[in-house]
């Protein structure tokens, strides 16, 4: 997510002598949801972003909530298909995390909930914070636990992991990694660290024109940006070697080319590394010394699968959840059987969908090559019940 933004030197204190906290945080498709409090209300689910610089509202609401005295209003450009959206910009919040407190933080509030989040993730999405808390404070964040742990940049704590340069730039951070989309090729690339991408890899250009896909490809949505839907293919590349680190067949998602982008970022980039590597590791980062560790977790070995069923859910809350059926990919196992966006999901192999959350679903919907499980589903006011069998597409 990309919002150019000049932040200036403020940071998040931790209460009195402290010098760490933790918290516990809510892992959704990759994706870190914490509890954030706003001049001392919520607490609200904030997404914990490090492609953001200024902290982001996107719950409308906050327009009529907060006693926003001095903003502006400004157009916003960012990825994605679509126009300008408006934003205020204010400093007039004290946010708080843990036992930590900010006083007058940048933020944008959205006017218009492009990114809608909460119907992404199935739990209510109030914002983004970024930047001001990962300058703050030395960050751990421990996938498998689920916990972030914190501490103030004169801890002198030693820090565990495999040493990985990173350059901070307009407030995000940027590492050099190498891939190779076949056994014969390296190629050196910069990437953006990105953990508010739930995939591996998108990379987008190189040598300012697109970047070479491999040999097999699927057309995928590749996540929502500022402007709309970012599209695209998905496909494997042979290898991502990041420090002392490599990944076997790893997925890479290669969006639509558009030059636009990276005059948009305002920072050369190949791409972006996102959560479906970081979560193979316990992360550090250290931006004070433009620092990441990296250890290895019990996840590390896990492999990288795709979605098999070829349906994107979202969720409505009526005031229970309801799953429905967004998108069906060309030539996927759900498109043989008929399944179409607007279908609603109502059980899975007989269990009441109320057995899950969406997180849950994802899973399931790249759990194994040639599984089968049993939906219920209602097609225009009608039941049916369909045998979906998963198929490995890339």
């Amino acid at each position: 997510m990309s919002i150019n933004t000049s932040c200036s030197a403020q940071y998040f204190k931790l209460d009195g002598n402290r010098k760490k906290d933790a918290i516990d945080f809510i892992r959704i498709k990759n994706l870190i949801v914490i509890p954030l409090y706003i001049n001392n209300n919520g607490p609200y689910n904030f997404l914990l972003d490090t492609g953001v610089g200024q902290m982001i509202i996107t719950d409308t609401s906050f327009l009529k909530i907060l006693n926003v005295k001095q903003f502006k209003t400004y157009k916003i450009q960012g990825y994605g298909l679509g126009t300008e959206i408006d934003a205020i910009l204010t400093r007039n919040i004290t946010a708080r995390v843990g036992n930590s407190e900010i006083k007058n933080i940048p933020t944008a509030i959205f006017k218009e909930d492009i990114f809608d989040l909460s119907s992404y993730l199935g739990i209510k999405i109030h914002g983004i914070l970024g930047y001001f808390f990962f300058q703050s404070f030395t960050v751990r964040i421990n996938y498998l636990a689920n916990k972030i742990t914190y501490f103030r940049p004169d801890a002198n704590r030693k820090i565990k992991g495999v040493k990985v340069p990173i350059e901070i730039i307009n407030a995000k951070p940027y590492l050099k990694a190498e891939v190779s989309i076949d056994s014969t090729t390296k190629t050196r690339l910069n990437l953006l660290v990105d953990n508010g991408s739930s995939h591996a890899l998108l990379l987008e250009s190189i040598n300012e024109q697109a970047f070479p896909l491999p040999k097999y490809t699927i057309p995928a949505n590749l996540g929502v940006g500022i402007n709309g839907e970012i599209t695209g293919a998905m496909g494997r590349l042979h290898s991502l070697k990041i420090s002392d680190f490599t990944f076997k067949n790893i997925l890479a998602g290669f969006p639509v080319y558009d030059v636009q982008r990276t005059d948009l970022e305002g920072t050369p980039r190949n791409g972006s590394l996102g959560a479906e590597v970081l979560k193979h590791f316990v992360v550090t980062f250290d931006y004070q010394n433009e620092a990441m560790y990296l250890k290895k977790s019990n996840a590390f070995k896990r492999k990288f699968e795709h979605d098999m069923s070829g349906i994107e859910i979202y969720v409505l809350k009526e005031p229970n959840d309801r799953y429905y059926i967004s998108r069906v990919e060309p030539g996927s196992p759900a498109e043989s059987i008929g399944l179409t966006a607007g279908d609603e999901i109502l059980s899975v192999d007989f269990k009441s969908i109320d057995h899950f959350n969406l997180n849950e679903l994802s899973e399931l919907f790249r759990d194994r090559d040639g599984k089968q499980m049993l939906l219920e589903v209602l097609h225009e006011k009608e039941r049916r019940i369909v045998i979906l069998r998963l198929k490995r597409r890339i």
